[in-house]
């Protein structure tokens, strides 16, 4: 039996997946990557060194909580009106 090619996800399916989740759901890194507009080597980097979303190994799998990931989002970003409001890192 031939196997099966499945195409890969473009960023744009990641983050329709990120935002039609429940609140509750546990979403894989690239999912939540795409969702929240960092990537997943950035991810993998604070995974390793700290200061990133809380996550979930089951096995080899990496599961981030979509309320966790949006927590994260809010508590780690800044609203501004024009650039001379921001304050950089």
């Amino acid at each position: 039996m031939p196997k099966t090619i499945r195409p890969k996800a473009t960023t744009s399916d990641l983050r329709t997946q990120f935002w039609t989740a429940p609140l509750e759901a546990e979403l894989p890194r690239d999912v939540t990557a795409a969702g929240i507009g960092y990537s997943v080597p950035w991810m993998e980097l604070k995974a390793v060194h700290g200061g990133g979303i809380p996550y979930r190994k089951i096995g080899r799998r990496t599961l981030y909580k979509k309320r966790d990931a949006l927590a994260w989002l809010e508590a780690n970003s800044q609203r501004v009106k024009s650039t001379s409001e921001y304050r950089g890192a």
